[in-house]
């Protein structure tokens, strides 16, 4: 475990002086539950969780500084998404060093979106409680400045003016499929224009879903 430890904090680019406080970040529930462990990294995930939206919100702020809410809001979303969290997941190997029971590691689970998300939040949690908000800040700033460009399209928007212009009427979502335990939850929502299907997509939240089946939908119809 000591190289493990090793490995990760050099992918991290940040040495812990508390090494518990990683090896919690990296304990999956599951792999708690298999080895009757009494701690795992979900409250440390919501922690992460918090930090990140203040970090990401402040260089938003200073870096747009002529854009008004709704397009931060909308930057924001797309940066802290799971899909995009799972990349910057991906980028430090973390998917290496998760620790989760043998019949998710059989399963794959190591690739999947949301547990990469989560445990990367976790992190987040770990090294804010181990240092403060400037290291962590700078931690997560890395990655920000990574980014060469972030596509900002809202598809239910666009999709919205698109179908009012055309149909005169609004499209409708449903969720067509939901499943997966409480902490890692799936949906596929399917949108309808005039009861004919459009559009499909799955996502970790109904948002995401959403957002995914609107943007099928709005490529199709913009042909």
């Amino acid at each position: 475990m000591s190289d493990k430890f090793e490995e990760i904090q050099k992918s991290l680019g940040y040495n812990f002086k508390d090494l518990n406080l990683l090896e919690v970040a990296l304990t999956h529930r599951s792999y708690s539950s298999e080895y009757g462990l009494k701690y795992c990294n979900e409250r440390m995930e919501f922690l992460g969780d918090s930090v990140l939206s203040a970090v990401v919100s402040l260089f938003l702020y200073k870096k747009y500084c002529d854009d008004n809410e709704g397009k931060l809001s909308q930057i924001k979303a797309q940066i802290v998404s799971a899909k995009n969290l799972s990349v910057w997941a991906k980028k430090i190997k973390l998917h290496k060093y998760i620790l989760i029971s043998k019949s998710e590691d059989l399963n794959f689970a190591r690739q999947r979106e949301s547990l990469l998300c989560d445990s990367f939040e976790a992190v987040i949690g770990a090294i804010f409680l181990d240092s403060d908000f400037e290291k962590v800040k700078e931690f997560i700033n890395n990655f920000l400045n990574s980014e060469q460009s972030i596509e900002l399209i809202d598809y239910k928007t666009s999709l919205q003016e698109l179908v009012q212009a055309e149909f005169q009427t609004l499209p409708e979502y449903r969720v067509v499929k939901e499943y997966g335990p409480d902490h890692d939850k799936k949906f596929e929502v399917a949108v309808f224009i005039e009861n004919k299907q459009f559009g499909f997509g799955r996502g970790t939240s109904k948002k995401e879903a959403e957002q995914n089946s609107a943007k099928q939908a709005y490529r199709k119809l913009s042909k």
